[in-house]
């Protein structure tokens, strides 16, 4: 069965519009220490904040913050597999200031520590 009504939705996004939202989604991915807000990200890229949240959600089917949220947290779980690098410097790295905060992101999206993630998935 096909979902009509996101097919339709779609639809409505523009060529213009969907090549905004990947260039925004590149700057976003390839820059995991930057945060820039929707408001700047909207004036910089000349697009309606409602707009740039809308069709972002639609092409990548989530909220902008929850995306990235999740983008980051995977990223760091590589960083904790493959690398030896501090839990604070992993979350620095992938755009966390604050030790904690990340901590609890990375509990939040794959329901485990960081540090137990880490003993479970360590890579010789």
């Amino acid at each position: 069965m096909i979902d009509v009504s996101k097919e339709k939705r779609r639809e409505l996004y523009t060529s213009p519009q969907v090549e905004i939202i990947k260039t925004i989604h590149k700057r976003l991915t390839s820059n995991l220490q930057e945060r820039p807000t929707i408001e700047e990200l909207s004036k910089e890229y000349l697009i309606n904040p409602t707009t740039l949240k809308d069709t972002f959600k639609g092409i990548y089917g989530q909220p902008i913050g929850t995306y990235m949220k999740e983008y980051r947290i995977r990223r760091a779980a590589v960083l904790l597999r493959q690398t030896q690098a501090t839990i604070a410097e992993i979350a620095n790295k992938v755009g966390y200031e604050n030790q904690s905060k990340f901590a609890t992101a990375f509990r939040d999206v794959l329901k485990i520590p960081p540090a137990e993630y880490r003993k479970q998935n360590v890579s010789d």
